[in-house]
Parts: C-alpha cells; structure tokens; sequence
C-alpha cells in the first residue's frame, strides 16, 4: 500500500471516529432500557420496547450497559421519558408527553427516541385501517400499529374495501357493497358517524384524500367505463379527470397535491399513470413489469410504491421518481403497500396477515393481530 493511500485511510479512519453519533451493531443503534417508575411501569416498558424493535433500525436490552439509556416516570396518563447518552453524559431526550392513554404516551415516547437516534420519523403513535374477513364478512378495523387497540368499524355482513385516511386522521374514506351496490362512504371518527358520499348508478370505489383534504379523487363509472373523478367532500358535480376507454382505478394524491397516479389497463396491462389533478395528458410509469397497481404516493413526494404481479405472484414494489426506475422489494409475496409518515417504511399485506418493510434494509416483520386474513391496510398520516 502507497503512503499516499495510508494517509488516506487513516484519515477516514479518525474522521470516522470523530464524527460517530451512534454505536451500531449489524446496522441498529443499540439501546438499554432503564428503570420506569409508576403504576403502568411494566406495561409502559413492554410497549416502547416493542415499537423499537418493530422499526428494526434499534436493538433493545434490559442489561442496562448500552451507550444510550431509556427511563421513565409515569403518573396517570403522562410520561415524563428521558434518553440518556452514558458516553457524554448527555440527556438527548427529557421530555413530558401526554396522550389520551398512557399506551399513546409511551408511542409518542418511542417516536421521539427513534428521531433522536436515527434521525428516521417515528411510526408508532400511527394507526392503521384495514380489511379483515375473519368473520366470513369483509369488516372495516382500526389497529395501533403494533396491533393493539383493535377496533371493529363496520358490522355490515357484506364487502367493505380501499379503507383511506383523511390527512388531518378523523376521517376515513372506503368502499362498501352495503346497499348492494358499490358506494364510498366517509366515517368520522370522533362522531361515530358514517355517511354515503358517492352512490351514483355503476361503481363508485377507491376514494383518496387530497392533501388538504377538500377534495376526494375516485373511480365513477356513471358515464361509462371506469374514469378517475374529483370531487369536493361537500359533494356536488364530480370533475372528470381521465378519459378512455380503459378501466382506471386507485387514484392516490401526490403531497402537493399538483397530481394524482392510478392505475390503468389503457395499453392492455394494468399499469401506473400520473396525470395533472386540474386535468392534462396522462404519462405512464415504465415500471419494468407487466401488472403493477395499487399505487401508494410517499409523503416526502419521491417515491410511489405499488404491487407488481411477477410469476404469478404479488410483491412490493417502489418507483423512484428522480430516478425514474422501479425496484422490487420483496421475495416472498406483498400486495397493497401503505406508506409510513417517514416515507422509509412500509406497511402492506401478504397470504392474508400485515407486514412492516423497511425500504432501505428491505427488512421485514409481521405485525401482531389478532384476527385473521387481513388486506388492505392504510396507515394513518
């Protein structure tokens, strides 16, 4: 070796050294968690734990002897969470966080530990709706995402499906075959309520919110074939956006709002397209597959996953826009992906049970649920 290329790698090895934030061991930041104290202690430690581990970006022990050190004090419904880096002497985290339970408070804890640490957006006080036909129906739920919390929203008997939250998260947009036809129905969550939104003649189906939620695009075939619409959440005229004679479903915003991607069989396979939300000429995803669907737009607007159909088989694919390239994340099936609020990971459903991805590891983990066959998820914003 070159004097030239020692110098080199001793500098790489002393900056390295010097600017290391975190100590990490097969890619995760390792973490001890210390000592909680108050009534829900046990169960407080029980849920950070597990939603640091669901990130598969932390490792956690109870040995106590990690660089980084996480307590609590717990009185009512209020956390007051502290993380402790050991090699500094530093409080990284002292904070009061107060949700509505003390099961919240702890996920708004775990949020900020895995911001602090990775710099990554936490995931945990989020909420996902989904579709489950354990019952022999296709029922509409709500789960935390570590799958507690269940809840049962509609008790129908009939098909429920295409669950979207709205951006502010009190409402959801689905599609259910109540009336025995297919209609879009709005629930408000913090009213109980529920109201038929689109009923005209033919399919109304697969609603999704604008960003400021004002508006709904969706699929309307009252004039035909299957067509992409707008329209206001007051109700009113719908716009028309597309115009083919192909089937054109699952319309999902860009977060700016300026465009909407769905799919479309317009070219003979059903394939993405994004076209401008005031109306414009469609422009087609190469996304390098034959099937693709199901398109999901990521919250920083660079990416938009979706489900490719390759042998016959479902998996989890991402368009990268800057790039325009498509990758395929998965080997052992996934269909409808649903983007976390950090546009790394991944919510989505295979052989009837939900899983977490994490995009840039490609590391996967199943979330706990109690119920069976489960599609569709949406995780809340």
């Amino acid at each position: 070796m070159t004097p030239l290329l020692l110098i080199f790698y001793f500098f790489i090895i002393l900056f390295g050294k010097l600017y290391a934030q975190v100590e990490v061991t097969g890619g995760k930041v390792k973490l001890s968690l210390g000592s909680f104290v108050g009534k829900e202690a046990e169960a407080c430690q029980r849920i950070i734990s597990k939603d640091l581990l669901q990130t598969m970006l932390i490792d956690v022990s109870a040995a106590g002897n990690e660089r980084y050190i996480v307590s609590g004090r717990i009185s009512g419904n209020v956390l007051e969470g502290i993380l402790l880096d050991r090699t500094k002497k530093e409080e990284l985290i002292h904070k009061t966080f107060a949700g509505g339970d003390i099961r919240q408070s702890s996920h708004l804890f775990s949020d900020s530990i895995l911001e602090a640490l990775t710099g990554v957006k936490g995931f945990a006080n989020c909420k996902i709706a989904f579709i489950s036909s354990d019952t022999g129906f296709k029922e509409l739920y709500l789960m935390d995402m570590d799958g507690a919390g269940l809840q049962r929203l509609t008790s129908d008997k009939t098909i429920s499906a295409h669950p979207r939250w709205s951006h502010d998260r009190t409402m959801i947009a689905y599609t259910s075959y109540k009336s025995g036809y297919p209609d879009v129905y709005l629930i408000k969550l913090s009213k109980h309520s529920r109201v038929r939104f689109a009923f005209f003649p033919g399919v109304n189906s697969g609603a999704s919110f604008s960003p400021d939620d004002k508006n709904l695009a969706l699929t309307l075939s009252k004039d035909g074939n299957p067509e992409i619409y707008i329209m206001s959440i007051e109700g009113g005229t719908p716009r028309q956006l597309t115009r083919n004679r192909a089937t054109n479903t699952s319309p999902c915003w860009s977060p700016d709002g300026s465009q909407i991607v769905y799919t479309s069989d317009e070219r003979g396979s059903i394939q993405l397209f994004i076209i401008p939300s005031e109306g414009g000429t469609p422009k087609r995803l190469i996304t390098g597959n034959t099937y693709s669907s199901e398109p999901d737009w990521s919250r920083d607007g660079k990416k938009i996953a979706f489900s490719a159909r390759i042998g016959g088989l479902f998996q989890i694919g991402v368009y990268d826009l800057n790039k325009q390239e498509a990758s395929i994340l998965t080997t052992q099936g996934g269909e409808d992906p649903s983007w976390t609020p950090n546009s790394r990971h991944l919510v989505y459903e295979s052989h009837g049970s939900l899983y977490l991805l994490d995009t840039v590891s490609r590391q996967t983990i199943k979330i706990d649920c109690e119920l069976k066959n489960c599609y569709q998820p949406a995780v809340s914003p």
